[in-house]
């Protein structure tokens, strides 16, 4: 053993000298020590902070779930009350209930606990409200058809023209949709409204009566400034309608030979369509002397569009006999066809010739003559021939050296 522990011992020292082992200072340990201390109590701290929090997290979680049952019943609500708008309802609160209830206790079964019972307490809340709103909506929306029927039934007697009827409408509405104080001209106007739908009736049925009937003093006229003048312009347009009418009817019918109806003639007097000076000298008829005719075939080719009905209306109640009016009458439907202003502009050049005495002395029937007969090659010239050519032609005219020297004995 001694040997054996002097071998060992000698090898020991034949050894080189071991490394170091691993250093742990101690002054380390106790700085963990002290970590550890104030770690357990940071730790210990966090958890006291933590179940100090634990009934703030819960009142935040219970806000949650109120802020979603609200929500939930605020729609819930709102579709109740809207379908219930829908409905002829007589039972307000029953139909709510029946409504109303089977929508939240679905919305109930997503909440347990104490959120159930604070989503049960916001349904009654949220159902006492829209179920007063909606009750007020409905009320609301039946005074609203009320007035809407009544206002229709007033509306409907206005539009035939029943003015009694209209009022009578009116009259029951007093108080309720009418004020006291607009009464009275809630009368005046639907009595004037009235008034302007029976005038457009009858100017509709019967236009050339009603004319006359308005041009009477005792003529029943509406009040109201809107319907008085609105009626004015309906009685000119119809009055203008039927002279147009009238010109082509006397036409027509001269042409064809025959005389104007004198019954149509004493209806358009009576209705303002016509003077009554038309009525007057039909009878003798003579015919028209040369400067006379002239002068007709000058007023039907320098005539505008809006001038014709009056023509054709002279024309035929015109006193000189049935040919001559024929005769004119033809020309102004052989005007109408030319392009507009020629049958003008080749007027006032050939009067304008027969003013300076190219013709003759103004005023002579020889001058006249010529005048006549050259206004009936200008309207047929135009009517069969190019306008350059009929332009070429009064420009001759104007430039012939044949001139007419008048000798006046005076």
């Amino acid at each position: 053993m001694l040997c054996s522990m002097a071998i060992r011992m000698k090898e020991w020292g034949m050894q080189a000298y071991p490394r170091q082992g691993v250093h742990l200072p101690a002054n380390a340990l106790n700085d963990w020590g002290r970590t550890g201390r104030v770690l357990g109590k940071e730790v210990a701290d966090a958890g006291r902070g933590l179940a100090s929090l634990a009934p703030a997290i819960a009142q935040v979680a219970h806000a949650g779930h109120s802020a979603d049952a609200a929500a939930m019943l605020d729609e819930i609500g709102r579709e109740t009350a809207a379908e219930l708008m829908e409905l002829p309802i007589r039972d307000w609160d029953y139909s709510w209930s029946q409504a109303y209830g089977p929508r939240v206790q679905e919305m109930l079964s997503q909440f347990t606990g104490e959120e159930r019972e604070e989503a049960r307490r916001l349904s009654e809340v949220y159902g006492a409200r829209y179920s007063l709103e909606g009750r007020r909506n409905l009320e609301l929306e039946r005074v609203r058809q009320s007035r809407r029927r009544w206002q229709e039934q007033v509306e409907s007697a206005v539009q035939r023209g029943d003015s009694e009827a209209a009022c009578e409408w009116v009259e029951q509405g007093r108080g309720v949709f009418v004020p006291e104080g607009e009464m009275q001209q809630t009368l005046r106007s639907t009595r004037s409204r009235s008034l302007q739908n029976t005038w457009q009736q009858l100017l509709q049925q019967n236009p050339h009566d009603t004319l006359a009937a308005w041009q009477r003093p005792d003529a029943g006229k509406p009040e109201g400034e809107e319907e008085l003048r609105s009626l004015e312009n309906q009685m000119s347009q119809t009055r203008a309608s039927l002279f147009s009418q009238l010109a082509e009817q006397l036409s027509a019918a001269v042409e064809l030979g025959e005389e104007p109806d004198s019954r149509e003639l004493e209806r358009a007097v009576a209705a303002g369509v016509i003077p009554a000076d038309l009525l007057k000298g039909q009878h003798p008829r003579r015919a028209l002397e040369t400067a006379e005719l002239c002068n007709w075939m000058r007023r039907i080719d320098e005539h505008t569009a809006a001038e014709e009905p009056q023509l054709k209306i002279d024309i035929a109640t015109a006193p000189i006999p049935a040919a001559q009016r024929q005769q004119l009458l033809q020309r102004v439907r052989t005007t109408a066809n030319l392009p507009p202003g020629i049958s003008r502009n080749a007027s006032r050049t050939l009067w304008s010739l027969y003013r300076s005495g190219r013709f003759g002395c103004p005023g002579d029937e020889q001058a006249m003559q010529c005048l006549g007969r050259l206004q009936e090659e200008s309207l047929q010239r135009m009517a069969t021939r190019p306008e350059k050519e009929t332009a070429s032609w009064l420009e001759q005219l104007c430039h012939s050296e044949d001139d007419w020297v008048c000798f006046d004995s005076n």
